[in-house]
């Protein structure tokens, strides 16, 4: 009765911790919108829209990948399987980190990597990087899953940003429309 008591008292506590660190990691709150930019495959399938929000523009492509607040958004235009999408983030944290294998990716970037779920053409996800708090992701505004800073969780956005991030032009593109709506 007590073991019960105490892992239901446990839960409890740690429900509140974790609505705390999401509480102040939200969709656009204490970014500003930098860019937006259509992505498409191969330029004929068209994928979704994807934003880049920073607290200041200016200076986008030096800062991109600092411990700066930042968050990266995709409004789908087609369905994706969230296997698929955690596969792929692993494979370019694994490339731009450049580790033999993903089971070597630092825990919080492991942690964000699984938060993927099956999505659907007109669905957003939205992935939140606040410094000191960690990641967050959400889709449509629902909390999916929120992972510590132990330090690295600013590397997660290497999948976009990177040296060989997961569409080089899409980069390259964010980055510059970012650097013209700062200046």
């Amino acid at each position: 009765m007590i073991a019960r008591l105490l892992t239901g008292l446990f839960l409890i506590v740690f429900a509140l911790l974790a609505n705390q660190v999401s509480a102040s990691l939200k969709p656009g709150e204490g970014v500003n919108v930098c860019s937006e930019l259509e992505l498409r495959v191969a330029g004929l399938f068209r994928v979704g829209t994807a934003y880049l929000y920073l607290d200041q523009c200016e200076g986008a492509s030096e800062r991109i990948l600092e411990s700066i607040p930042k968050q990266f958004s995709l409004r789908l235009a087609r369905s994706f399987s969230g296997e698929d999408l955690a596969d792929t983030a692993r494979d370019t944290l694994k490339e731009n980190l450049g580790l033999d294998s993903v089971d070597e990716l630092p825990e919080s970037l492991s942690c964000m990597a699984s938060a993927y779920v099956d999505a659907d053409d007109g669905d957003r996800y939205d992935v939140i990087y606040q410094p000191g708090e960690g990641l967050a992701m959400f889709l449509n505004d629902e909390l999916l899953k929120t992972c510590e800073d132990s330090g690295d969780a600013a590397k997660y956005f290497m999948i976009w940003f990177g040296e060989q991030p997961f569409h080089r032009r899409m980069r390259d593109r964010l980055l510059q429309q970012a650097e013209a709506n700062g200046a």
